[in-house]
């Protein structure tokens, strides 16, 4: 049953998301803490640094596995599906070296022109960005499979490796070298893990290989290459700009705000378990899957960016104490990014159909837009300056994205659901807003907005018997 292998698959990659946005956030937590904005400043910096460059070791070639591999397994040709493992394992080598090497020269550039001391932060990383390259393309196979579950077991290992091996080195002296080692020495250990499963697992799909089509590939990776870019600059070039512009505490404050944001959307983020569904679907059984998912994923967005705003300076206090409120506006500002995972369902769609050209031209426009809002907002308004315009050039890729799958799909949300959801959570920020004691406030508006969305027929009897038929 295709709906039970969705359900499946996003119990176990929210699951996975959830434990990286947990553990993430307890490493920023104790890291904003135990470094200070300062020193926690540049560890963020030098993070969005690398995972700017890491972009350059993927080129699309993960979400190029994801397809082509499903589609090989679909017609039961392993020898096929290994043609595809080998050839973009192939690039993917090349790639991640060339990146690797790339980071570890430019270091002591990139120091001095952001004029700020992260040059052996940024070496150390070199191996971050090796390993994890391919711990993402061994993953690929797996997810192509739909199979899910590696992603929770690989990230549940690194994660927690990274937590303890964070507070360990920190507390050995090592301070900011020592977070910065922990990542990598992570990545290297989720790496072996992941391919210990591949080899476990999908051991059949590395036996033989036939020849592949390179030239579709490459056409599908190039492609995916633009986006895969422009995507990572898109949701990098806020902190690298506020580290250019502004101090390193700035960065900090502003960072501290976007992980929770992140953590939250994470937790609550279902497009990635679908591309290899939509590989697979077409006219109505595809207007009907992305109809009940982003139904369900917008009932749980739009509450959550309600509720973030609602208590997003508890969360700062209680997380990272009085030091860092100066990120309060920016955080409440990013909070609207909390709709995200409903409009990414279109993205696997267009991936899913082997169309990510489609995406290209919206996504382009959006990060030139940001790039240019975030060029002027800044200096003129610090970090509450980067969260408008990244969160005004994510609206206006949203709705370009919708526009674009209805136009060519003839798919499109239904304005009843998404009209029901956002008075339900209009009606819980009326009634949240009113209590002071974030222990009440969270249960209160979880019982409030359930309870309006019930009784708006939001949801109905036949989505709780779907979803008990599903775990069931």
């Amino acid at each position: 049953m295709l709906s039970k292998i969705v359900l499946r698959n996003v119990i176990y990659n929210s699951s996975s998301v959830l434990v990286q946005s947990l553990t993430g956030l307890i490493v920023v937590i104790f890291l904003a803490r135990a470094l200070k904005p300062d020193l926690f400043g540049l560890y963020s910096l030098s993070l969005s640094i690398v995972s700017l460059i890491a972009v350059f070791s993927d080129l699309g070639t993960n979400s190029a596995a994801t397809r082509y591999i499903a589609d090989a397994l679909s017609r039961k040709d392993h020898g096929l599906a290994g043609g595809y493992f080998y050839f973009l394992a192939k690039l993917k080598f090349i790639l991640a070296l060339s990146s690797s090497f790339l980071l570890f020269t430019l270091s002591e550039t990139i120091s001095e022109t952001f004029e700020k001391p992260i040059s052996l932060l940024l070496r150390i990383l070199c191996l971050y960005l090796l390993f994890s390259s391919f711990t993402s393309l061994f993953l690929a196979v797996a997810n192509a499979s739909n199979d899910f579950k590696s992603n929770l077991l690989v990230s549940t290992l690194s994660s927690v490796a990274k937590v303890f091996l964070t507070i360990f080195l920190v507390f050995l002296g090592l301070s900011v070298l020592g977070a910065t080692l922990a990542v990598s020495i992570s990545a290297i250990i989720g790496f072996f893990y992941a391919l210990y499963y591949l080899l476990k697992k999908y051991g059949f799909i590395l036996a033989e290989k036939k020849s592949v089509k390179a030239r579709r590939v490459l056409r599908f990776v190039g492609f995916t290459a633009v986006l895969s870019v422009t995507w990572v600059v898109f949701a990098n070039v806020d902190i690298v700009m506020i580290g250019y512009f502004l101090s390193s505490e700035d960065v900090a404050y502003y960072r501290a705000g976007f992980s929770i944001i992140s953590a939250i959307a994470g937790f609550i983020a279902i497009p990635g378990v679908l591309l290899p569904v939509f590989v697979r679907l077409e006219g109505e059984d595809l207007s009907k899957a992305f109809s009940r998912a982003f139904k369900y994923s917008s009932a749980l967005c739009i509450p959550a960016t309600v509720g973030a705003m609602l208590i997003s300076e508890n969360l700062i206090f209680v997380a990272y104490g009085e030091d860092y409120l100066p990120g309060l506006k920016a955080m409440q500002i990013l909070s609207i990014l909390l709709i995200s995972p409903a409009f990414g369902i279109y993205g696997s769609i267009l991936s899913g159909k082997e169309r990510p050209e489609l995406n290209f031209y919206p996504l382009l426009f959006a990060m030139l837009l940001n790039v240019i809002l975030n060029y002027v907002m800044i200096p003129k308004l610090g970090i509450a300056g980067a969260s408008l315009a990244t969160v005004f050039s994510n609206a206006i890729h949203w709705l370009l994205l919708a526009f674009i799958c209805f136009k060519e799909f003839g798919i499109k949300p239904e304005l009843n659901n998404l009209v029901k959801v956002s008075l339900s959570a209009f009606v819980m920020f009326i009634l949240a807003s009113n209590l002071d004691s974030m222990l009440l406030i969270v249960p209160v508006s979880i019982l409030v907005y359930f309870a309006m969305l019930f009784l708006l027929k939001g949801i109905t009897k036949e989505d709780v018997q779907f979803i008990r038929k599903i775990i069931l």
